[in-house]
């Protein structure tokens, strides 16, 4: 059967007759060249001297400057990256050459470099002469090629994924290394179109050329003025030579254009995931050192536990990938001690090297192709070795970012949501290792998984609002959730209210509208201190008359699915939510909106004091 292919959505018919009138608008005027060309006679003029100096003097300009604009374009366009918002200008200012009259700009040429120009007495003690020599022909030509290098490279390096590159950062890689190794092979079809496209420019050029560098026959004659000459004294030789000067940059483009056409476009498909050596892996990946690490940010400090996993939560947009960006020195605004630890940080991407296989994104970190064979085998990868990044499937992409990650030996890894498109049984195998190598080095877990945070994590940093709001032992914040968003993730029920009465066996806390009755240990309670109720949502019975201590009136505020059998019930409850699970037949008799009762023995229900922040 044969590979399914894209549907491709069919524009409106008009939209094809404009596109159609476009090219026309291009074939037409070079098909009428072509047919006035006399073809037989094109050796007869390829003969004469004078027009192979004028074809030699421009093949050698336009190569000339299309090295200086390859040069400098894309010191430019990398440069540009740099600039924040004042990248906008330099961009504006490298259209100029295309937006200005070619006349304009051999005027500009000259007052700066002509005879007569401003750096005219620098040039003369150096013993450069630009104007009306050949040295002015590629001066011009650069002038106006210049920005078609930098235009496809600076498009090129704005769809670059940034994390490509701050993960290569991350795990180790300098700034040439990246260049070298990420940067231009990812680059290198634009490149190769800005290229293409600055010889042809440079070949055609004419009005710049002629008003800087003039037209001395065997110096600065080139096929352009050439052809303007020609035409007036014989048609035949003006056609020859446009012919010549077309040819001359159709086979360019094209050579420019095959990097582009000979990508290949990599459909992911499925291959086996082996078994993976724990114990191997750990040893390959173990750190010399695990400092424990501390984090200053906005005047507030948070340490680390050295050798363990402190898994970070919070609800969207509390501020966690921010944090560790900041700890992993990728955004500004924190400060980590001790400094030059060896960090690293793996997000959601794979920020993989597009143009590289799988073992060649984690040789990059080993240095060592034989060292990055071993990790991949160790990972049950082995099979992926060999696969392209863009044919990896996003799972497969993950495990590899995985390895790559670990490749780098870091003291200190942070790992943002790492398993999140991974399956679960491929999820299963790697909380096998981070659990065993849990003492290898000091970890941070981005997670909202809670069997993450239960099994792996011995302490819970909780973020809210861009603020660290509680950092504890993993087991004292589940027992005790300092917010709801802890206490769904513990499986608890959790309501804020005030103590209002304390009795030898009872404490009473107000919620709202309702009265809260608990034998939790009270010793440390005040009345009228602020506290956190909490109960287990199997504790609760929904319209049950059974004669328990706590019976109150909520209105339903959502149904949802558990699994086929069973689902929860939302009931709004002195002024917040708790949630109740019921069996099908249950859920199918209430609808939101209803009133319904819920009763809780007070044996099941737990207070605890409410504090601004938990500190380990």
């Amino acid at each position: 059967m044969s590979s399914p292919q894209p549907i491709r959505l069919k524009s409106p018919l008009i939209i094809g007759l404009i596109g159609f009138i476009a090219v026309a608008t291009i074939i037409i005027p070079v098909a009428a060249l072509g047919l006035r060309v006399p073809w037989a006679r094109i050796g007869e003029y390829l003969a004469l001297p004078e027009i192979r100096d004028m074809l030699l003097i421009s093949v050698a300009a336009a190569f000339q400057s299309m090295l200086l604009a390859l040069v400098l374009g894309l010191g430019l366009a990398l440069w540009v990256q740099q600039l924040g918002r004042g990248s906008a200008v330099i961009r504006l200012l490298v259209y100029l050459p295309l937006a200005m009259p070619p006349v304009v700009g051999g005027l500009a040429l000259t007052a700066a470099f002509g005879r007569r120009g401003y750096l005219a007495p620098l040039l003369d003690a150096l013993g450069i002469h630009l104007a009306f020599a050949f040295p002015g022909v590629v001066v011009a030509q650069t002038f106006v090629a210049l920005p078609f290098v930098v235009v496809a490279v600076d498009s090129a390096l704005r769809q670059l994924d940034e994390e490509i590159l701050a993960s290569a950062r991350s795990v180790g890689l300098g700034r040439w290394e990246i260049l070298g190794k990420i940067t231009l092979p990812s680059i290198a079809p634009a490149l190769a179109t800005g290229t293409g496209l600055a010889f042809a420019r440079s070949v055609g050029e004419f009005g710049t050329t002629l008003t800087f560098a003039g037209s001395q026959p065997g110096v600065t004659r080139t096929m352009p003025l050439g052809i303007y000459l020609e035409r007036e004294v014989d048609a035949d030789g003006a056609y020859v030579l446009s012919a010549l000067l077309i040819g001359l940059a159709l086979l360019c483009l094209t050579l420019a254009g095959l990097p582009v056409l000979r990508r290949r476009h990599y459909q992911p498909r499925a291959r086996k995931l082996h078994t993976m050596d724990v114990d191997k892996l750990r040893e390959l990946t173990r750190p010399a050192e695990a400092p424990a690490i501390s984090v200053q940010v906005d005047g507030a400090r948070t340490d680390f536990s050295p050798r363990a996993i402190t898994a970070i939560v919070g609800p969207n947009g509390s501020g966690k990938t921010t944090l560790m960006g900041r700890i992993a020195g990728r955004l500004s605004g924190g400060e980590v001690t001790p400094k030059g630890t060896d960090i690293v940080l793996l997000t959601q991407r794979p920020g993989l090297p597009p143009r590289s296989t799988a073992l060649k994104a984690v040789s990059m970190v080993t240095r060592d192709r034989a060292r990055a064979q071993e990790l991949l085998a160790a990972a049950g990868l082995h099979e992926l070795a060999d696969v392209p990044v863009p044919a990896l499937s996003g799972g497969q992409a993950a495990h590899v970012a995985l390895v790559r990650a670990l490749a780098a030996r870091p003291a200190v890894l942070i790992l943002d949501e790492p398993l999140a498109a991974v399956d679960v049984k491929s999820a299963e195998r790697w909380r096998r290792f981070l659990h065993a190598a849990r003492e290898d080095r000091t970890t941070l877990l981005v997670t909202h998984n809670a069997l993450d945070i239960a099994n792996l994590a011995r302490d819970m940093l909780i973020m809210d609002s861009g603020r660290v709001e509680a950092h504890d032992t993993t087991a004292r914040l589940l027992n005790a959730p300092p917010s709801g968003f802890v206490a769904a993730l513990a499986g608890l029920n959790r309501l804020e209210g005030t103590v209002t009465g304390i009795g030898a066996s009872t404490t009473e806390v107000t919620c709202g509208d309702i009265v809260i009755l608990a034998t939790t240990e009270h010793a440390t309670l005040q009345p009228g201190q602020k506290v956190a109720v909490t109960f287990d949502p199997q504790a609760a019975a929904l319209n049950d008359a059974a004669n328990e201590d706590n019976q109150w009136d909520g209105r339903v505020v959502a149904i949802e699915a558990i699994s086929l059998g069973s689902a929860q019930v939302r009931v709004g409850l002195g002024g917040q939510e708790v949630t109740v699970p019921v069996d099908r037949e249950t859920a199918l008799g209430i609808a939101a909106g209803d009133t319904v009762s819920l009763s809780v023995s007070k044996t099941r229900v737990f207070v605890h004091p409410k504090a601004d922040s938990y500190h380990a």
